[in-house]
């Protein structure tokens, strides 16, 4: 996804190369960070191992304390609020979801699946790479060097054949001149989206940060803004230029995802709710800046809220958008379900008319699914002891092949481990869905 290059299909079939290694950019071994309190909305834990929490490990050498304050991410929420013990008060979407018609055959653009590694490639042999909410972008759309940033902005990993990875966060500036000061608290953002915009010849990262109106409390800031930053490359330096979206006291704007359409149209999703707003997964138009929403397009892709009896339950959140240039359709991926236990999966919807288009228009967004063994998920992991801390969520589509998914999961739940890893995963297509083939759609290797 990220409006990635097709030539990623090359990296794909030499992925089957040595077990990846996580390594810092001096070649030593990162330690297992430390979980975060758990609440209840998306972003767990901000990836940052004992060291860095404490408030020892500097980052961005250069620049004006990029708003690591004395307390450097030791803060209770470090990125982790709480629904303030509200279900989304919403309504389940009217109508049914469409069943649809399955494709003759399966979507896989002639790659071969042989020698591909799985997810768990990621994760062992030792050493897997913290990250909640990935966004995932590559150098200049040029698909050869790889960067991924997390929530909290506790980790990004580089990487050129999704094998070897390293984290640069050390190397990556902000410079938070004009920046309310709430918003200052790196440690709190959360769900990043990257994008490379050719048009203005620079990198565009939105984020959900702390509001001027919202309040730290004991479960965590009370009112979240989405801020803009851009920078002439990946790693920086990122100059804030504005609050796209304000919050007022209450108000929670999370989750933001960048989508360049086929068209050129350009366009940002989100997840909102709280005092004043609807509980909604969001789209929007962006100026030629790509740093202001245009107001009068703002529409409401899908209600944020599944309803009792669905797999969703009180939350969908964490929207990715992808066009497929074969029909003409634009596929939305969706996070749903409780972030901290297994309950937590990816859904999809599609729309027929466009990537702003209302569900109650004729091929509107709708939820639709594979139909490959009745299972509505396209990934998922109900009662799998590695994932009882936490099940695939903010998943997006690699690159425009749309052939793999980089989500995160509390993987190896059983040994304790509640934090939040970098996971990937080969899908296929069925009835225009996505599905990762395991018998119950769990990730590859479990």
């Amino acid at each position: 996804m990220r409006q990635l290059s097709i030539a990623f299909v090359l990296v794909l079939l030499a992925s089957c190369g040595p077990m990846p290694v996580a390594e810092t950019p001096d070649g030593s071994v990162i330690d297992e960070p430390t979980p975060y309190p758990n609440r209840d909305e998306p972003e767990v834990d901000a990836g940052l191992s004992e060291e860095e929490d404490a408030g020892e490990t500097q980052f961005d050498s250069g620049v004006e304390d990029a708003g690591f304050d004395e307390d450097a991410g030791t803060e209770q929420d470090a990125g982790l609020e709480q629904d303030a013990g509200t279900i989304d008060a919403g309504a389940p979407d009217a109508g049914p979801r469409d069943a649809g018609t399955p494709d003759a055959g399966v979507r896989d653009a002639g790659i071969p699946d042989a020698g591909w590694t799985a997810t768990t490639s990621l994760l062992r042999p030792s050493n897997p790479m913290p990250c909640a909410d990935p966004a995932v972008v590559s150098e200049r759309n040029e698909a050869r060097v790889f960067y991924v940033f997390c929530t909290g902005m506790g980790r990004v990993w580089k990487t050129s054949n999704w094998v070897t990875f390293s984290d640069v966060r050390g190397a990556v500036t902000f410079d938070l001149t004009g920046m309310p000061t709430n918003g200052r608290t790196l440690g709190s953002w959360w769900a990043p989206g990257v994008i490379w915009a050719p048009s203005i010849n620079k990198y565009v990262l939105w984020v959900s940060v702390p509001a001027a109106a919202g309040v730290n409390g004991p479960d965590g800031w009370t009112a979240r803004s989405m801020a803009v930053f851009t920078a002439p490359a990946p790693i920086g330096p990122w100059t804030y230029e504005r609050m796209a979206v304000d919050a007022t006291a209450g108000q929670m704007f999370i989750d933001p995802f960048l989508f360049l359409d086929h068209d050129g149209s350009r366009y940002v999703y989100w997840k909102q709710y709280g005092t004043g707003i609807t509980s909604s997964i969001m789209g929007a138009r962006v100026d030629a800046t790509w740093t202001q929403v245009v107001a009068t397009s703002r529409m409401e892709v899908m209600d944020g809220y599944g309803g009792p009896g669905t797999w969703e339950d009180n939350v969908r959140e964490n929207p990715a958008v992808w066009y497929d240039p074969s029909d003409g359709r634009h596929h939305l991926l969706f996070s749903g379900g409780h972030w901290r236990d297994d309950s937590y999966a990816t859904g999809h919807a599609i729309s027929a008319c466009g990537p702003l288009c209302p569900v109650t228009q004729t091929g509107g967004w709708h939820m639709r699914d594979s139909g490959d063994r009745n299972i509505l998920q396209v990934v998922r992991s109900p009662g799998h002891a590695d994932f009882t801390n936490g099940g695939p969520g903010g998943a997006v589509f690699l690159d425009d092949t749309a052939q793999d998914i980089i989500y995160a999961a509390a993987a190896r739940s059983r040994t304790g481990v509640t934090t939040r890893y970098l996971m990937r995963d080969r899908i296929k297509w069925l009835n225009k869905s996505p599905y990762v083939d395991t018998a119950g759609h769990e990730p590859l290797g479990y």
